[in-house]
């Protein structure tokens, strides 16, 4: 029996879920060793695993290739727009990784540390699109020079942790402890995101400004909007008052036949070759694409654990030893969290991948035995 195109797709979701599901037992292995192990000074450090707190300090630094920031490490994840008719979607392209030896600081001392081939969970220092479509000019490289990179870099595997965000990491265990705390949603709004809620504030005090109007639907639509803004945005109360500040913002532009439309110019379509020859000489990579970009930052504190070995450059007695990924034990992590929150962050990452896999695998092998009449 020939197998659809459904069927394949069924077929490869449950591979995707039993591959993800075994992932899963291995990113939980990694959190018990996280678990088990205890932070210790730099001084203290003995060889084999070990994990350490500190400072980057400015030794060594390297200017990263999207917003020319000085770091120790950067880390780039490229994605390259895909058209689908009216809409379209984001797609892994390439990445990149690389830096220099950095040392990290806490109050007992200092130790070398070699970030290549650790897992990253860093702190985002740029997000860039190219062609760019703002009329102001960019922070670090231009479009030209972002599309040159690209063209190096080339399509190539994800690097570990390049779809980690840290911020959202963060903000949801601020989330967490201010839930613990009792802190209700609207308290936590104004903590979490206090630009927001002033900015709703001036919102709300413009429109009160403006009124009343003579016009008895441009009032309405006003006053509808005032009252929107006073609910938050998870509310019943909101989600109401967003539908009928719709509809009548929809009743009014019927009624308003003489209303402007501004017509903007559209850009040419992209060529449709990988890579074209720019002005300079230099191969440039045609299309559209987005650059995430996070590094390692001097005087920022990170978490490390790794592999302590004997740094075979020491200056003096006080730099015998180098931190890196180990041959025998692969676990490597730098992270910008606080330690329990790398612990926690772990934990919910397996616990993810066990569960969803799992389902997922289920769910796709279920159905393709219904669809193929096994079952």
């Amino acid at each position: 029996m020939a197998m659809s195109s459904l069927d394949l797709g069924l077929l490869l979701g449950f591979c995707g879920g039993v591959g993800t599901f075994f992932r899963g037992f291995r990113a939980y292995r990694k959190y018990l060793l996280l678990q088990g192990t205890s932070e210790m000074p730099i001084r203290s450090i003995a060889m084999g695993l070990v994990r350490i707190h500190g400072k980057v300090t400015r030794d060594h630094l390297v200017d990263s290739p999207i917003s020319h920031t000085p770091c120790g490490f950067y880390q780039v994840h490229i994605e390259k727009w895909k058209d689908e008719g009216e809409s379209g979607k984001w797609l892994h392209y390439g990445a990149e990784a690389n830096g220099v030896s950095f040392y990290l600081e806490d109050s007992s001392g200092r130790v070398l540390v070699d970030p290549r081939g650790a897992e990253y969970d860093l702190e985002s220092t740029c997000v860039r699109e190219a062609p760019s479509s703002s009329s102001f000019p960019p922070r670090g490289a231009s479009d030209a020079e972002l599309l040159s990179y690209v063209a190096r870099v080339g399509p190539s595997a994800e690097a570990p942790g390049s779809r980690h965000n840290l911020e959202a990491e963060q903000m949801m265990f601020a989330m967490s402890k201010y839930a613990k705390k009792g802190t209700t949603p609207d308290e936590m709004m104004r903590k979490l995101f206090p630009q927001v809620m002033q900015g709703e504030a001036k919102m709300i005090q413009g429109l009160e400004a403006e009124g009343p109007l003579s016009d008895p639907l441009r009032e309405e639509i006003r006053l509808a909007q005032i009252e929107l803004y006073k609910h938050p945005f998870w509310s019943p109360e909101y989600a109401e008052g967003f539908q009928r500040v719709t509809k009548l913002q929809a009743q009014h532009k019927k009624e308003s036949p003489f209303t402007t439309k501004i017509s903007l110019p559209v850009p040419p379509p992209p060529p449709t070759d990988e890579v074209e020859a720019s002005v300079a000489g230099f191969p440039s990579a045609s299309g559209r694409y987005r650059l995430t970009e996070r590094c390692i930052l001097p005087d920022h504190e990170y978490d490390i654990t790794g592999t302590c070995t004997e740094n075979p450059g020491a200056k003096d007695e006080n730099d015998r030893n180098l931190i890196r990924k180990g041959r025998n034990e692969p676990t490597y992590l730098i992270s910008g969290l606080a330690g329990p929150d790398v612990n926690a962050m772990q934990r919910m990452r397996a616990q993810l991948m066990i569960v969803g896999g799992g389902m997922l695998a289920v769910f796709c092998m279920g159905l393709l035995l219904l669809n193929l009449r096994l079952f």
